[in-house]
């Protein structure tokens, strides 16, 4: 019962992916979604007695918004291959269904562009009706809305058929898609040229699709009447290019599967200088009478399938190396990248981590490089095609200064570099300072943004942290500024009055002190309790030796906390701040479980934050790694080696639906 549950709520959640894919606003990137299908797909393999609960199906229901039209044929999606093993168990299968000994296939390999699939109709060799995919059975006609797309003639020249089916991909170039994007108000941008194509095609005002540059490449064939149009894929791209049909210009022929895998390759570490975003090759067998032979699923055909590249990694161009400044001074290398679709997100930056980073790797300018980008995780450089380096290439010149101008220094022990300015004498450590202080983890200022924040600084509206609560005084002058209005100022206004009610722990991590992250900040502000008692110790001779007492909080982030208050304007600043916001304070009962807690791997109901937070509303502290010492770890989906050290030191260990037990 319990398999039968989880396959059910499995199967509604890629239901609901599906359906957000379809229309343009994906929750969950590439990467995760094919981890959950793969999850799917063995528990179905490896429970048949689960198939009567497969509905599943391919696409998602067509809009109400579109008549609808029914599919001459179903207009299925592909089976998923990951590497070589996969695709020879794929073509295996197909020979076992065939019952023949004759394996020795012709195989053609085409391009599998990241867009939307499109079947074109051709009655009578003129342009009928254009169908959405919907739920494969049952599209939305949108005739109306490709008759100005590129590579989509209205007229066949070489056709023997009175009707024929054109399916294939509906896309941007990569250029056109950044240039609509600019055009675009921010909040209207897409994520990437896929969500811009399916967004832009199916636009109840046809005017709108025909305004932006979308483009078809057809990549295969439904319905047709004459059965001597084609016999092959071979001849089909024949039949496409004489009727004026776009083309990719990377379909090949071959015989050997493990071929095949060696031009994918090749074409994956191409992929960045390919003009439209790919996620993969799909590999046909190139006879239509073996196609028709072998059939289809009612999900797949069993004569085809896509061999997908990593999700999580993609092969790209520096096109320089830049410098981010961080408000506690450590100098970040960060890499501007040819921009690149990684798992359903472009990418064009990547951090380098630190100059002996660059150095181990010998990463340069206008070097190829593969970059990863796993989840939540920062997009990184991993290593550097060296083959494909220029012999005139330059190493890369570790900078002496700052961006500020001040020298960049190295403290023993650490591996990052930082400006040798305090915060006050670089501005970039002030930006940074003054970002981190609204961000939502800290004081919570929602619409005060890192260029709001510059334009009020160029303006010498705010020099420091307090300036932002006396921003009501500037009306007039904030009102005329471009983007800013009556509505604009209110909002920002009430954002700002709204974060004055806040909490202890809150606070102390807006400063942005070094050692001081929220784990510490919540030991500081638990000790503490409240502002009248944290006002008169942070001014007090007895500062370290309170700090001491507290445990769990070591010495580098106790000198850290000792440096900022001693400093007189820290002092002065944060005291005038203190007087005007409203702390909650710490009742004693939450305190009373003292308990440590650790979260890994993929929460589902809830982020990693959210579970953290109502963790310390329960009293608990929040663990940065496992130890004998960790009272209880709580693991979501890929929990990595903490879950395995957990149980070998026999800590509590809880699902992330015991963690909502034990907190309810």
């Amino acid at each position: 019962m319990k398999k039968k549950d989880s396959f059910i709520k499995l199967r509604d959640e890629l239901k609901k992916y599906n359906r957000e894919y379809y229309n343009s606003n994906p929750s969950i990137d590439d990467s995760r979604y094919d981890d959950l299908k793969k999850k799917y797909d063995y528990l179905l393999f490896n429970n048949p007695e689960l198939s009567e609960f497969d509905n599943l199906g391919i696409g998602t229901s067509p809009s109400s918004k579109f008549k609808k039209f029914k599919h001459y044929e179903p207009m299925l999606s592909l089976s998923n291959s990951f590497n070589l093993s996969d695709t020879e168990n794929f073509f295996e299968k197909a020979t076992n269904y065939l019952k023949t000994q004759n394996s020795n296939y012709i195989f053609y390999v085409d391009c599998k562009i990241d867009g939307v699939s499109l079947s074109l109709i051709y009655k009578n060799n003129k342009l009928f009706k254009a169908i959405t995919r919907g739920d494969g059975l049952i599209g939305e006609e949108i005739t109306e809305n490709v008759l100005g797309i590129y590579g989509i003639p209205k007229v066949l020249k070489n056709c023997k058929s009175d009707l024929i089916e054109i399916r294939g991909e509906v896309f941007f170039f990569r250029k056109d898609f950044e240039k609509l994007n600019k055009l675009l108000e921010k909040k209207n941008q897409f994520s990437n040229p896929r969500n811009a194509a399916s967004g832009s095609l199916r636009q109840i005002n046809s005017k709108i699709t025909k305004d932006r540059p979308l483009r078809f490449i057809p990549h295969g064939y439904g319905k047709f009447s004459s059965e001597k149009e084609f016999t092959n894929f071979e001849e089909f791209l024949s039949f496409c290019k004489k009727n004026n049909f776009d083309q990719t210009g990377y379909a090949k022929k071959y015989t050997s599967l493990k071929n095949i895998h060696s031009y994918v390759s090749e074409i994956e570490k191409k992929r960045s200088s390919i003009k439209f975003d790919i996620d993969g090759m799909v590999i046909k067998i190139n006879d239509l009478d073996l196609q028709n032979m072998l059939g289809s699923t009612n999900k797949f055909p069993r004569w085809a399938i896509a061999a997908k590249f990593s999700s999580e990694e993609a092969l790209t161009q520096v096109e320089k190396i830049e410098l981010q400044i961080g408000r506690t001074g450590a100098i970040t290398p960060v890499a501007r990248l040819k921009p690149i679709n990684i798992g359903g997100v472009i990418v064009s930056n990547a951090t380098l981590h630190n100059f002996d980073e660059i150095t181990r790797k010998d990463i340069r300018i206008n070097d190829f490089v593969w970059v990863k980008r796993a989840g939540d995780v920062i997009p990184y450089v991993s290593k550097v095609d060296i083959e494909r380096r220029k012999k005139s290439s330059d190493e890369y010149v570790i900078p002496k200064k700052c961006l500020c101008g001040s020298k960049i220094i190295k403290i023993k022990g650490e591996a990052v570099q930082r400006c040798s300015a305090r915060k006050n004498q670089c501005k970039y450590q002030n930006l940074e300072s003054f970002k981190h202080f609204v961000s939502k983890k800290a004081m919570n200022i929602d619409g005060l943004g890192a260029k709001l924040i510059e334009k009020f600084i160029s303006l010498n509206l705010i020099s420091n942290k307090f300036d932002i609560y006396k921003l009501e005084n500037h009306k007039d002058r904030i009102i005329k500024l471009e983007g800013f209005g009556e509505k604009s100022f209110t909002n920002l206004i009430e954002s700002i009055n709204k974060s004055k009610l806040t909490t202890l722990s809150r606070y102390l991590f807006s400063l942005g002190l070094r050692y001081l992250g929220e784990n510490n900040s919540e030991l500081i502000s638990s000790y503490f309790k409240n502002k009248t008692r944290f006002k008169d110790i942070i001014q007090s001779k007895m500062l370290r030796e309170e700090l001491e007492n507290i445990d769990g909080l070591g010495e580098k982030a106790i000198s850290s906390f000792i440096d900022y208050f001693t400093d007189k304007s820290n002092l002065d600043e944060s005291l005038t701040i203190l007087d005007i916001i409203e702390i909650k304070e710490i009742a004693d009962d939450k305190l009373s479980l003292n308990k440590s807690i650790l979260f890994t791997g993929t929460l589902q109901k809830m982020s990693r934050d959210r579970a953290k937070e109502l963790a310390k509303k329960k009293g608990y502290k929040i663990a940065s790694n496992v130890s004998k010492n960790l009272d209880i770890l709580v693991f979501g989906e890929k929990p990595g080696s903490k879950l395995t050290k957990a149980k070998n030191f026999k800590i509590n260990i809880l699902s992330e639906e015991d963690f909502l037990n034990l907190i309810n």
